[in-house]
Formats: structure tokens, sequence, C-alpha cells
């Protein structure tokens, strides 16, 4: 039957589109199958009274498998004037802005933490004095299993106003994007961060080591070097919007600035050229140039090399000297119980007399009488010991020739 059928399709030449068909559809339901991409929606659109268009969900972290502080995710929007808000579970639980629960303002930030992973959260909005429901579906997010963080990999930039002042109460989004098809090839879900001046900074940064996959269980694999990643910024004056490759935003990279606009189409302009301005003023130059005219002062001529040391010392007879010792109390007992004759060593000569021995008994050195020493004296002895040597030698063949006879 299927030889049959095989064969009927060959004849007909229908192998090849069902080939192709089956293909299609394994295509269409892996791309069913993968997470839909978080919409950048959310801080694009414009501000209208009802917030809903402008909320955006971020930074979904889920780190300990348990109920945790580090398990949240973080709810922003905006509003037409500035006014309180805040999340509300629909558990019941709320969350005030991370500014403090009596902030005002266009810009809405809050923390909804201490979660529990692989759980999913729905919750609504309260700014002002309405609610919002998302049109009664609630808005929701899932937490997915608990991803240990590794290194941190934080990008920073600054944001301005369009007259150029540092940018108040800013909220900034970033979404990692693939650049060479590699690690993970779609983008991630969105990170955010908020500027606040009073805080003690102008720069916004944001630790891309969370960067997540869009349904928040895997970690987002990323190369700052080849990938990218979209930076929005939203403040009270405007927006802005630029794709940077991941490492200029990264040190030893000088950090950006985003120009805010009121139409949304704001720009981004690489660190502020003031750092380059003590290199340019030319204020040690006239110092420089007088100085080589200054006479140098000259150094008296070397005595010539070629002059002969006087040998003087070299004939010059040593002078000696004796010296008396410093004896400490504590080594006086000991000097005392061993005495030891000390010399002193000479120069070879004939013309310099030498030294008298000396012993040192408790301390005080006691010079010995000279032993007088005669040459001459000496050489009699030794004649006189020849001459008796001979002499008993003589003696002693007289005496055997005597006893022989």
């Amino acid at each position: 039957m299927l030889f049959a059928m095989h064969s009927f399709l060959l004849r007909r030449g229908l192998v090849l589109p069902l080939v192709l068909s089956a293909a299609a559809l394994l295509l269409l339901s892996s791309a069913l199958a993968a997470p839909a991409e978080q919409s950048t929606a959310c801080f694009n659109a414009p501000v209208s009274a009802d917030p809903t268009p402008t909320v955006c969900i971020a930074r979904v972290l889920a780190q300990i498998n348990s109920t945790s502080p580090d398990n949240q995710f973080v709810v922003s929007w905006r509003s037409q004037k500035a006014e309180k808000g805040r999340v509300v579970l629909t558990s019941g639980e709320t969350f005030d802005d991370v500014r403090g629960a009596n902030y005002q303002g266009k810009t809405h930030y809050v923390a909804v933490n201490n979660l529990n992973a692989k759980t999913t959260y729905q919750f609504d909005i309260q700014s002002g004095n309405s609610t919002f429901t998302n049109n009664g579906a609630h808005w929701s997010a899932k937490l997915g299993a608990p991803v240990q963080q590794t290194t941190p990999y934080t990008i920073f930039g600054r944001v301005k106003n369009p007259d150029g002042s540092d940018a108040d109460n800013v909220i900034v989004i970033a979404q990692v994007r693939d650049g060479d098809k590699k690690g993970t090839t779609t983008r991630s879900a969105l990170l955010s961060a908020l500027i606040v001046l009073a805080d003690g900074g102008d720069f916004f940064n944001i630790n891309l080591d969370e960067a997540r996959i869009q349904n928040n269980g895997q970690k987002y694999i990323f190369n700052p070097d080849t990938d990218k990643v979209l930076i929005t910024a939203i403040g009270a004056q405007g927006s802005a919007s630029q794709v940077f490759k991941i490492s200029d935003l990264h040190p030893p990279a000088p950090p950006p600035s985003l120009i805010l606009n009121a139409n949304g189409s704001g720009s981004a302009v690489t660190a502020t050229p003031t750092i380059l301005e003590p290199t340019i003023t030319p204020t040690a130059s006239p110092t420089l140039t007088e100085t080589p005219t200054l006479p140098l002062p000259t150094e008296p001529p070397e005595p010539p090399t070629d002059t002969p040391v006087p040998t003087e010392t070299a004939t010059r007879e040593p002078i000696l000297e004796l010296v008396t010792p410093t004896i400490m109390p504590a080594e006086e007992t000991q000097i005392a119980e061993n005495e030891v004759e000390t010399a002193i060593a000479l120069p070879v000569g004939d013309e310099i007399e030498p030294p008298q021995p000396t012993r040192v008994s408790r301390g005080v050195p006691n010079v010995l009488a000279p032993v007088e020493t005669n040459n001459n004296s000496n050489v009699i002895f030794i004649v006189l010991a020849v001459v008796l040597l001979v002499g008993a030698g003589l003696l002693g063949l007289a005496a055997y020739f005597v006893t022989r006879r």
C-alpha cells in the first residue's frame, strides 16, 4: 500500500512539495514554542491620562529557590502630572516607589521584591487617585527558575536635558540584542535603572549579568564586542533612544550622554571634551623659551691625567700608635682570667724597632721589658758549636785507632 502510494506520488512529482511542507510546519512549530519577545512600546508610548500603555516590567530576577528579597521585578510608568504611584498585587500586598511612599512625580519606579521563584504574580497600579487594572486583565510577571549571578558587567552613561543640564528622576530601559548570531540570538527581557541626582550620581549603571531571555528562566549569553544594547531614557523633558555596542558603555570607554527631546527623537553624544582642555592651554611655553638664554655655569678644567702622582706615601715610614682599649666593667673579670699575649704585625724592614709585647691583666696593659737581641752573639755561639762537634769527632777517631792497636 505504502509502496503504491510512493510510486503514485513519485509519478506525479509530489515528493518535493511534501518534504518542503513538512519542513515549513516544523519551523512554524518551533517559532510558536519560542517565547515572544517583549515589545518596546511601553517606553515609546506617549503619555496620556491612562498610563496603561507606558507600563514596563523589567529586571525580573529569581536567584533563590524560595521566597527571598533577591527575587524581584520592577514596574515603571509615566503620568501627565506629578502624583504618587504604587503597585498592588492581586494578593493584597502593596509596594511604594523606591524614592519613598510620599514621592510625587511624572516618572514612577516601583520594585516588587521578597517573591518566590518559578511563580507568576499579577498586579495593578495606582497612579494618583486612580487604580488601573490593564483593562481588567491585570499585569503579570513570571519569575523563572533561580539563576545565580556571576561576574558583573556594568554599563554606564549620562542623561542630559535639552539645555545640557543633568536630567533628574529619569527611567533608563536597556535591552540586549544579538549582533553576531552566537550565544543567545534573540532579544533579552528588559532591564532598567533610575537616575536620582539627590542620591549623589548623574550616571545610570545597569548590570548586564542580570540579563535574561524572554521567559526570564535562563541567563542571556552575550559578547560585549559584537552584541549590542538598546538604551532608552525617559524623563520629564522628553526621551532619547540609542543602540550601542555593549563594550562602548563599559570602562575604560568614556560614558556617552543621551540628550532628551520632547518629541522623543533625542540623540546621544560621546563624553564631553572638557577633559582635553588642560592639555591645550600653552601656559608653560613663555618660561620654557627664556630659560635656554641664561649662561650655563662652566666647570673648572680637570687636572691633566698624565701628572705623576707623588710617591712620598710609598716610602713614608708607618707610624704605630699604642691604643689603650676601653674595657667595660662587665668584661673586666673575664679578661683577667684569660690573659692573652698579643702582637702587632710589622712591615718588612730592619729600620723599625719591633713593638714590645703587652700583657693585659685586670684591664690595665702592662708593658714587659724588651728582650735584648744581639745578632753577633748568635753567630759566635753557632761557630763554637761547630768547633766542638768537629773536635768531638776527631777525639772519637783517635780513640778508635788506639783501641785497634
